[in-house]
């Protein structure tokens, strides 16, 4: 008697202290913590017109991740901070997530000095920082360390990719336009390093520097036509690229030599019927070249969601928040060393086919895209067709080449 009075009496107790907790808010014993990712990008300043998309595939792959139970039955919570594409502003949004939202992860910086001035913090706290966008390879390789993760083709990936294309083509004799700041320098010196190392006839007859976001462009066309050249490397993009492309049409460029430049939807949509047949784009993940039905129904699904098709950046971003749940749930937890073993240790077959990060520098394992520009009649822009896949083994640098990189940069 005296046992089940007790009983009861401990019963009654426990339902009485589980309906004060609830009535005050508390959070049930079962619900698990959320998986928290940060998302720092630059929703206004100059990265403003090209984040959207990154920000609705996002908020796409947090609702599929969810309404498939989550992460080992936790929750993935998306948190988004605006950094006005300023280092300093990423900065301090970076450090207000992490000190105070506690978050697991962080993503989403466009500008690659954003991403450069999040690392050492990310270093610090140990924080997975993970780059959809931000192009500097000098992130992962130069100053790598083992918690800053790089989910998309780089610069020097795309330049690589260049030269191994030139030289595929045979086309020896080239001339290079770059814009005139430390991305077009760069740019274009890794691709000119890389075609020389590669190509014994390799021959740069000319290279050229218009001033950042130069928009007259025909003084530098005529310049280049008078080369002669097989083919022309172009580090370009914006207004730029642009100009190449209408100014460069009134001069027959696409007909007397091969401009090749980085391409994707956000530079061909605009154009639309001013675009000409036969100029050559580097791009990373094209909707109209999905590799497998997975991609093709993402496309669909963020199509009739967004009333648009998705960019390339936001289909990498998309990717890679699919690829680090999947491998969270393989960790186990949160743990970040645990995790950059995980993540180095499996393929993750998502919307862009089979990839991986590599251990030496956190680098996506993934080919690059180069196709020839050509209008059809399934959209109102031209696409880019007879794409060309370069594999990554062709385009990262050697482990060798990454610790002699690294050594070079703790030098500075």
């Amino acid at each position: 008697m005296t046992f089940q009075f007790i009983r009861q009496a401990v019963c009654k107790g426990t339902l009485a202290l589980a309906a004060l907790a609830l009535a005050y808010g508390a959070t049930p014993a079962h619900a698990a913590d959320p998986i928290k990712v940060g998302f720092v990008g630059g929703i206004s300043g100059f990265c403003a017109s090209t984040i959207g998309p990154s920000v609705n595939a996002v908020k796409l792959a947090e609702e599929e991740i969810n309404a498939a139970g989550g992460i080992n039955g936790r929750p993935l919570e998306l948190l988004i901070r605006d950094s006005k594409s300023k280092p300093d502003e990423g900065a301090k949004q970076a450090r207000d997530l992490i000190e105070n939202e506690k978050v697991h992860m962080i993503m989403g910086p466009c500008s690659s000095s954003v991403w450069l001035a999040i690392s050492p913090m990310a270093k610090e706290y140990k924080v997975p920082l993970v780059s959809a966008a931000a192009g500097s390879h000098r992130g992962t390789v130069d100053f790598g360390h083992p918690y800053i993760y790089q989910g998309q083709q780089n610069a020097q990936m795309d330049a690589n990719a260049a030269a191994e294309y030139f030289t595929l083509k045979g086309w020896n004799n080239v001339v290079t336009i770059g814009l005139d700041y430390e991305w077009g320098h760069s740019f274009v010196d890794m691709f000119v390093e890389r075609f020389k190392k590669i190509n014994a006839k390799a021959n740069v007859k000319k290279q050229l520097w218009p001033k950042f976001g130069e928009s007259n462009m025909t003084s530098f066309i005529t310049a280049t036509l008078a080369e002669n050249p097989d083919a022309v490397f172009a580090a370009s993009f914006g207004p730029t690229s642009t100009a190449l492309f209408k100014q460069g049409n009134a001069y027959g460029l696409s007909k007397r030599t091969n401009l090749v430049t980085i391409m994707t939807y956000k530079e061909l949509a605009p154009l639309a019927g001013d675009m000409p047949d036969g100029f050559i784009g580097i791009s990373r993940i094209p909707f109209w070249a999905m590799p497998n039905e997975k991609g093709r129904a993402y496309v669909r699904k963020y199509k009739e969601r967004f009333g648009d098709y998705p960019d390339d950046f936001g289909t990498i971003a998309y990717d890679v928040l699919h690829h680090f749940a999947e491998g969270y749930r393989r960790n186990g937890g949160t743990d970040p060393d645990k995790l950059r073993v995980t993540m180095s240790s499996f393929t993750y077959e998502g919307v862009r086919g089979p990839v991986s990060f590599r251990f030496i520098d956190n680098t996506i394992q993934a080919p690059s895209l180069i196709g020839i520009t050509k209008k059809l009649p399934e959209y109102p822009f031209s696409i880019l067709t007879d794409i060309a896949y370069i594999p990554s083994d062709k385009t990262l640098p050697s482990e060798a080449e990454v610790n002699a990189a690294r050594a070079a940069a703790a030098k500075q």
